[in-house]
């Protein structure tokens, strides 16, 4: 007959291993702000060191509701929560992320807070922990708290709150020997952005404040929601029953972005800027209004190509589906229910039918044959102007676009983006005046380009087509048109060489 025994994990290899979960730093300071949003706080200080001569030590102070000695340390302790049943504006989930995401950052992670009159501190010191082999937390006297960088800044302020630190940079100080003040100063810009982004609905409607230092942060506008030019559809629901049985509601409405030539400066920026613009489209989930992953088709954008390059989705789950959602302990991962994700193609489908109008609307092609899917595309722009772009309905783009897998494609798309907009026009033009462009001839160019479409050929016809429009298809099309004697070749293999 079976017994029980305690078996209580070794505190240094558990803290240890728990420190290498893979937070960057600035979404380790989200995590913490997330607990802060729950406090229900309205104002968020960040603290970095401003000169060399400062103790290296970031503090992140709320002015939330604060805790008792009692409830920090339970909120202290891994794994613990101070209720049995989580609030709906509750942006934790595990019990984990205070500790998790500042013992990734660091070896000393101290918290202070105040609550009717009371100030409180504990502090976990891994370098203890690695001494004592023990789950031993500190509780810090009042000289010990005064001692604590930043301090000062909630001991001495009227009302409740929260200050967390992070101190002993050793992560840090592996990647940048020597270099932690200056390192810091440049994740101090990293975490601007990254914040600005994550709780820009937060920031929005002044529900929060963000300070760095002495600057406050503007929220990002990843929807361009308030330009004139954004088509934005209709809000609608979609029903989701949690672990419990009870029906949820999901909120989806899509937004199709102007077109870059359309943004200033300022839209660019809120959007996220030019450089990731394409990688940057699909959905945007938020958790309790709070952002957790942005840019990211779940294999929808398969097959629509082009016409997603200006759609995002905003979808909001409430906290009571992260289960059924999979939301991951860092809060940077999820996975759409498959239900849920037939229902939303409808949504996407309306989308990129509107994105699809404002492509078509964009410009007007002007190849010299409309019967031949050419490589590249010349399009008239505005004006006497023109364009060009790799036609990403082109058959080979579209067969190699097939086979490779779809978390890649944003790269790719990146890729192309890029070679669209360095095409050497300037020096073509003089190179071909000059009569020294030289295209290079190859012998086995017709043999390459033959194997090239059989073995499309092969690939399409598994979906029951007949071969003879596939092969007519393939023939309207570069480079294969080029080649008047492929048909012959493609009909001796398939209706000689196989009888």
């Amino acid at each position: 007959m079976s017994k029980d025994k305690v078996n209580i994990p070794r505190a240094n290899m558990l803290m240890g291993s728990m420190r290498s979960m893979g937070y960057s730093f600035e979404s380790a300071v989200a995590d913490i702000i997330d607990n802060s949003i729950t406090a229900k706080c309205q104002h968020v200080y960040l603290s970095f060191p401003k000169t060399i001569s400062e103790p290296l030590a970031v503090g992140i102070l709320d002015d939330g509701e604060g805790l008792t000695s009692e409830e920090l340390f339970e909120a202290m302790r891994y794994g613990g929560t101070s209720e049995a049943k989580r609030k709906d504006n509750d942006l934790g989930r595990f019990g984990l992320g205070m500790k998790s995401a500042s013992m990734s950052q660091c070896r000393i992670l101290t918290v202070i807070s105040r609550k009717n009159a009371a100030v409180c501190a504990y502090r976990w010191d891994y370098n203890y922990i690695l001494e004592k082999q023990e789950w031993v937390i500190q509780e810090l006297d009042e000289t010990d708290i005064n001692e604590i960088p930043y301090s000062h800044q909630l001991v001495h302020a009227a009302g409740s709150g929260t200050l967390v630190v992070w101190q002993d940079f050793d992560i840090l100080e592996k990647s940048n020997p020597g270099q932690i003040f200056s390192t810091l100063c440049k994740l101090k810009m990293k975490v601007s952005d990254y914040l600005s982004l994550i709780f820009h609905r937060f920031l929005s409607t002044n529900s929060l404040r963000i300070k760095i230092d002495n600057y406050s942060l503007k929220p990002l506008d990843p929807f361009l929601e308030k330009h004139n030019k954004t088509t934005q559809k209709k809000e609608v629901s979609i029903s989701n029953r949690d672990s419990d049985g009870v029906e949820r509601q999901i909120k989806v409405k899509a937004f199709i972005l102007p077109f870059i030539t359309d943004m200033s400066e300022e839209d660019k920026k809120n959007a996220g800027g030019t450089e990731n613009f394409r990688s940057l489209q699909g959905f945007y989930i938020y958790r309790n209004q709070r952002l957790i992953i942005w840019g990211n088709w779940f294999g929808m954008k398969q097959g629509l190509g082009e016409i997603t390059k200006n759609a995002r989705v905003r979808v909001d789950i409430p906290n009571s589906l992260d289960d059924i959602w999979g939301i991951d302990v860092m809060k940077r991962s999820a996975t759409i229910p498959p239900a849920i994700l037939n229902q939303l193609r409808k949504t996407v489908k309306d989308v990129m039918e509107t994105a699809t109008r404002q492509q078509t609307h964009r410009g007007r092609k002007e190849n010299t044959d409309d019967e031949i899917s050419y490589i590249w595309n010349r399009i008239k722009g505005r004006g006497d102007y023109y364009y060009y772009e790799i036609n990403k309905e082109n058959i080979l783009f579209k067969y190699i676009e097939e086979h490779i897998p779809s978390e890649y494609h944003s790269y790719i798309a990146k890729l192309i983006s890029e070679i669209e907009r360095n095409i050497p026009t300037q020096q073509i033009y003089i190179d071909k005046c000059n009569n020294a462009v030289e295209v290079e001839e190859n012998k086995n160019r017709i043999e390459d380009v033959f194997n090239t479409g059989v073995t499309i050929i092969d690939s399409i016809k598994e979906f029951g087509r007949d071969i003879r429009d596939i092969i007519d298809d393939i023939l309207k099309a570069e480079p294969f048109c080029k080649h008047t004697e492929l048909k012959e070749m493609f009909n001796d293999y398939y209706y000689h060489d196989h009888d």
